[in-house]
């Protein structure tokens, strides 16, 4: 049978001390005596069956074994804080918890999210990112993720399906041959990990030789694409929605005008057996409202032309 695990008092007492390398530093800072923290950390030796620390004059040092102890015991004490953290933010009045894809939170969400706070600045919010669906179970109120509608366990709403466009920082988009690019010869790409099969798709649909894995650059999700084509790294398929604002302030513009719908949507899911708070109704209505907003943006821009044509004049 498994030992009972360390107190939370003897991980704290090891966590300063080791930072601050001295035990009186450390029971200055926890608000104890330093006969105290020299206990709990002989506590701590004596369960783990070895030495933390090399005692000096003035100071502490770590072990080998310490520094080990060390990095595994960090990652857990920031998790403990950070559900602490989670559970104090639920427990708020008008408390809201927010689950997002990191571009969906990058680029969508946060640039407008003062808006909603200008109408509830009571409102307590927690904006986190995840990566996977695995990651969406759990404490939250909502999430907002991209798939093709498959959370049972969830009541879903799509908020729009997801058309792909290819896009560039104006000045690789100036310096780029179209007729080379749609012939796929270019090695000014990128890829997105998590959606290696976007430039397929889009090659597709438009109707042009499909640009492989074995040219340009690959990152890990959009938003680090995003990011890598408005500082020039080449061009990217977007997903038109997320970047309705850079295309807006011209720090990305299409290379092409073709658009490309790519099968599945983003969707805002609500947990079914969750209390409904207004709160959440009310930041659920204002998604749809500012998600309407850009789709008409971007709307008025297709209706007008917009393109890289005009950036080339």
């Amino acid at each position: 049978m498994p030992l009972p695990l360390p107190s939370l008092a003897s991980l704290r007492s090891f966590e300063a001390s080791a930072r601050l390398e001295s035990f009186s530093k450390a029971a200055k800072e926890l608000n104890l005596t330093q006969a105290a923290i020299s206990q709990q950390i002989r506590i701590l030796e004596d369960r783990i069956g070895g030495a933390l620390f090399l005692r000096e004059a003035r100071q502490v040092r770590l072990t080998e074994l310490g520094r080990l102890y060390l990095s595994l015991t960090n990652e857990a004490l920031q998790e403990m804080e950070s559900a602490f953290e989670t559970a104090r933010a639920l427990a708020r009045p008008n408390a809201l918890v927010v689950k997002a894809t990191h571009t969906f939170a990058a680029y969508w969400l946060l640039p407008r999210l003062n808006r909603f706070q200008e109408l509830w600045p009571n409102a307590s919010l927690t904006v986190t990112a995840v990566e996977s669906i695995a990651q969406l179970d759990g404490v939250g109120d909502l999430a907002i993720t991209t798939g093709q509608d498959q959370w049972q366990n969830f009541m879903s709403r799509k908020l729009f399906d997801i058309n792909l466009v290819p896009v560039a920082s104006p000045e690789v988009a100036h310096r780029t041959d179209l007729g080379h690019f749609l012939a796929g010869h270019t090695d000014a790409i990128i890829h997105t990990l998590r959606r290696l099969d976007d430039w397929t798709l889009w090659c597709k649909g438009a109707g042009v030789p499909t640009l492989t894995l074995d040219r340009g650059t690959i990152l890990f999700n959009s938003a680090l694409s995003y990011a890598a084509a408005e500082q020039g790294m080449g061009i990217v398929i977007a997903e038109e929605a997320m970047i309705a604002d850079r295309l807006e302030s011209g720090d990305l513009v299409e290379v092409h005008s073709a658009r490309v719908a790519a099968g599945r949507g983003y969707f805002l899911l609500e947990a079914r057996d969750r209390a409904r708070k207004p709160i959440v109704d009310a930041f659920v209505n204002w998604v749809f409202e500012e998600m309407a907003q850009t789709e008409a943006l971007l709307e008025n821009r297709r209706v007008l032309g917009t393109s890289i044509r005009s950036y080339r004049s």
